[in-house]
């Protein structure tokens, strides 16, 4: 069959491909911002790239770029009613029948050991429960940053993550993240903020986080979070 187009979906690492796999090409379907509006039905070819690897694999339109998509949101007192948005986004059926492609990640999975990590908390409770958490949502590394290690400018290193408590670290944990963009290797790595303001998510928002969650965040909130940044392509392309 011809492919009407080839989509190429770069991640930062093998890491986050393998996430995507997970939590959104493994179950069939994905969505991906891109400029070019495909029709529905089109066959394409998902072209997925990380510094180190290319998979190829089918994949068909069910919704094209503009046309509307169905939501549903959870109340106080159940699931509301569904609402449809127009959205940019170009939602295709993964095809992972595809020669060598089950090999392929295969091969990835079997090569991963785990992310690296970055949580930055002045006080150490609220340190500790990010920590748990995320060593539950996914195989890491934590490197921890305390009131003392905030200020130094070598504490960052290569990480796949950044979570920043805001609440705890005040002007700092804002240092912090401006640094990890900044730096040569961590700067495309995802970072999240928790605060129990509005006004301080807002700001942090503002400032370009990836995603920010109230404080204490619940696991659940943590763990989609996590694992939506995680999957998140650096950039989509018709190529």
């Amino acid at each position: 069959m011809t492919t009407a187009a080839t989509v190429e979906l770069t991640y930062r690492s093998d890491a986050a491909l393998l996430i995507a796999y997970a939590t959104n090409i493994a179950r069939g379907q994905l969505s991906v911002d891109i400029d070019q509006r495909l029709p529905a039905g089109a066959p394409i070819q998902l072209k997925l790239v990380t510094p180190a690897s290319s998979i190829a694999v089918g994949a068909v339109v069910t919704r094209p770029r503009g046309d509307p998509a169905e939501t549903t949101q959870n109340g106080h007192d159940g699931p509301r009613p569904r609402t449809r948005t127009r959205t940019n986004e170009t939602t295709v059926a993964v095809t992972p029948r595809s020669d060598g492609f089950g090999d392929a990640i295969d091969k990835l999975a079997f090569g991963f050991k785990g992310l690296k990590a970055l949580v930055a908390a002045s006080q150490a409770a609220p340190r500790a429960l990010l920590i748990r958490y995320l060593r539950s949502i996914v195989t890491c590394e934590v490197v921890e940053i305390d009131q003392r290690r905030l200020a130094e400018p070598g504490a960052i290193g290569n990480v796949d993550l950044g979570v920043i408590d805001l609440d705890s670290s005040g002007t700092l944990g804002y240092e912090l993240y401006a640094r990890l963009r900044e730096h040569r290797e961590a700067g495309s790595a995802p970072v999240l903020a928790v605060a129990q303001l509005e006004r301080d998510r807002a700001r942090a928002a503002s400032l370009g986080f990836d995603e920010t969650l109230s404080n204490p965040p619940t696991f659940g909130d943590l763990q989609a979070a996590t694992l939506r940044v995680l999957a998140k392509p650096l950039s989509a392309r018709v190529v």
